[in-house]
């Protein structure tokens, strides 16, 4: 009897899906550090303010001008859900970085009317009208809000 010779296959198909596959993966890698947001200079702002939110005992969060020490505004307990969710956000970035630290947010309008959300220390910025034009209100309030007679 005779034996029939075995021919090995070629898996071109196998070999071609590892190679893209491969590829997409150093794409990712190699990408990821261009993901990261552009930096804004501060010569690009119409208007800045560096303010200081702190939280309150009852629950508010007090907001002051960084430089002045004027007292700006208060969220009042259970109110103002996108201004504490955003500030959350800027809050768990800085604990994880660097425990303990206070220092001001920057608020600023840009040209173009975008109005910013900037962490000076990390350089992690938000533009807020990604959020809708309500939400940009709300940081538009604090940052164009100006002194009453009353001094607060």
């Amino acid at each position: 009897m005779l034996a029939k010779k075995i021919i090995p296959r070629k898996d071109y198909l196998g070999f071609g899906l590892g190679m893209v596959l491969a590829g997409i993966l150093a794409l990712v890698v190699f990408n990821a550090g261009e993901k990261q947001q552009v930096r804004h200079q501060p010569h690009d702002a119409i208007f800045a303010r560096s303010i200081l939110f702190s939280d309150r005992t009852d629950g508010g969060i007090s907001i002051r001008d960084a430089k002045t020490g004027q007292f700006i505004g208060e969220i009042a307990p259970g109110e103002g859900g996108f201004v504490r969710g955003a500030l959350r956000g800027f809050t768990r970035d800085r604990r994880l970085e660097n425990p303990g630290a206070e220092s001001p947010l920057r608020l600023a309008a840009l040209h173009g009317g975008a109005i910013i959300l900037e962490d000076p220390i990390s350089g992690r910025w938000t533009d807020l009208r990604a959020f809708g034009a309500t939400n940009v209100q709300s940081f538009a309030e604090i940052l164009f809000k100006k002194k009453n007679e009353e001094g607060q």
